[in-house]
């Protein structure tokens, strides 16, 4: 907020009344405010966020006798943040020499980060449009570290945390020691020091350097979870995010012990999400989109009981007995390879239930 405050203040203004002049100022104060919130949300990858407190700075600006909307707006459209209105008031270009400058660099930054990250149905980093592929000898630790800090979402990490996951077995200088050579070895293999920030004995990503599907997903089912499935943005928002659910949490990358949880509840949080928007579908008489869905998450979770139930449901109720049937047998090959069981009596009750009527 500082950079904006000593911005405004740096360029002589004329003012016609002292009311007047008071009003333009709290709502250039106003605009510089939402400004500041709406980059906080780009550098949180909350686009649909950033896109209303602009489309209010816009509101604004057309509020004003003496404003900066015409820039504002032009810079805004030129990165597709927001619909263009019939019209904007005149624009008074010292007013913005001082504010774009600074704020253009972090909405780039943000809409464009240098490094991308795929956590969820394998390990995929792309650093500078460049995809990563480890050499002869793999920088394993580095990456390790790497994903520890995409699992903690954004948020920093305690260093004392980090040597016992990565480094159980050594004593606690060992483990301090590796740990600082990790991050060193990260920085570097990232292709920037900022990227990996280490403050008061925490270590986190920078947000606005990086995309993770792994944030974005996680970011997107906690909003969707607060949103009644009756409102008309819901199955839209829920599929969008389902979409970012490639599969488990590290697919494919050598398993370790804190992967665990964190694979678990992400699995329970994209499961309860294919449920919600199942059920949106089904109330609505949508079987086809509906068996869509469940045959999509069964492809990404074999071991989905419920999902096979509901996939058979789906499927007899668009008359396709046969491939209800096919359905059944499936799940109880996957089962029975996978885990050693039988379907449950549900699963077999329905199964026969709908052999009857096939």
């Amino acid at each position: 907020m500082s950079r904006f405050n000593s911005a405004q203040t740096s360029q002589p203004v004329h003012r016609g009344t002292s009311a007047g002049a008071g009003a333009t100022d709290r709502g250039r104060c106003e605009c510089a405010r939402l400004a500041q919130a709406a980059l906080g949300l780009l550098q949180d990858g909350d686009v649909r966020g950033a896109r209303e407190l602009l489309a209010r700075i816009l509101a604004l600006a057309q509020g004003s006798r003496r404003t900066w909307g015409d820039a504002w707006s032009a810079r805004a459209l030129s990165q597709g943040l927001v619909q263009a209105p019939e019209r904007f008031p005149p624009v008074q270009a010292a007013d913005m020499a001082s504010i774009l400058p600074a704020m253009v660099p972090v909405v780039v930054e943000a809409r464009h980060p240098p490094i991308r990250v795929c956590a969820l149905g394998g390990f995929d980093l792309v650093i500078d449009g460049v995809p990563f592929v480890s050499g002869v000898k793999p920088q394993r630790k580095p990456l390790d570290l790497l994903k520890v800090l995409l699992v903690a979402n954004g948020h920093s990490v305690g260093a004392a945390e980090l040597a016992d996951k990565l480094w159980p077995d050594s004593d606690g200088d060992t483990a301090r020691n590796s740990l600082q050579v990790a991050v060193h070895r990260l920085r570097r293999l990232l292709g920037r020091d900022q990227a990996v920030v280490v403050q008061d004995r925490k270590v986190y990503l920078h947000h606005s350097l990086c995309s993770v599907d792994l944030w974005t997903f996680e970011r997107e089912a906690q909003q969707l979870s607060r949103t009644d499935a009756d409102d008309p943005s819901f199955p839209e928002r829920a599929a969008e995010a389902l979409r970012l659910y490639r599969g488990p949490l590290f697919a494919h990358e050598a398993e370790q012990a804190w992967m665990l949880l964190p694979r678990e509840r992400l699995r329970r949080v994209w499961l309860t999400l294919v449920r919600r928007l199942g059920d949106c579908y089904e109330a609505c008489g949508e079987w086809g989109p509906a068996g869509e869905l469940y045959q999509r998450a069964v492809d990404l979770d074999p071991l989905a009981e419920e999902v096979y139930r509901r996939l058979m449901r789906c499927q007899q109720r668009a008359g396709e007995s046969a491939e209800a049937m096919h359905t059944y047998r499936c799940c109880r090959q996957q089962l029975v390879a996978g885990l050693g069981v039988a379907p449950s009596a549900e699963t077999e009750r329905l199964y026969h239930a709908l052999r009857s009527v096939a």
